[in-house]
């Protein structure tokens, strides 16, 4: 089983490395509700992607798993999970389970 807190504390260090990068104005409040991608949300795509990246990288020393967040999108079928912070790190956690389970 996947700790879902560990999978936010996670998303929660990419925020800050992600914020630590933009300027004061631009910078992510670190709430499960704050608005990531899409029609509300605060990243334009090259901020999602570096954001992405560093998530990746930080499941891969938290967890001992190498994942590709983007490989599965297209399994979601019109939800986003870019949208939050809380549908970022249930998307992690869909990921992680269906790799262990692979």
């Amino acid at each position: 089983m996947i700790n879902n807190d560990k999978i936010l504390q996670t998303v929660m260090e990419s925020i800050d490395e992600l914020n630590w990068q933009l300027p004061k104005e631009e910078k992510l409040e670190k709430s499960i509700d704050t608005a990531l991608f899409g029609a509300a949300g605060n990243l334009d795509s090259l901020g999602l992607i570096s954001l992405v990246t560093t998530v990746e990288q930080k499941i891969e020393e938290n967890f001992s798993m190498t994942v590709t967040l983007l490989d599965d999108i297209d399994a979601l079928e019109e939800e986003n999970p870019f949208e939050t912070i809380k549908t970022l790190s249930d998307y992690v956690a869909f990921i992680l389970e269906k790799k262990k389970r692979a």
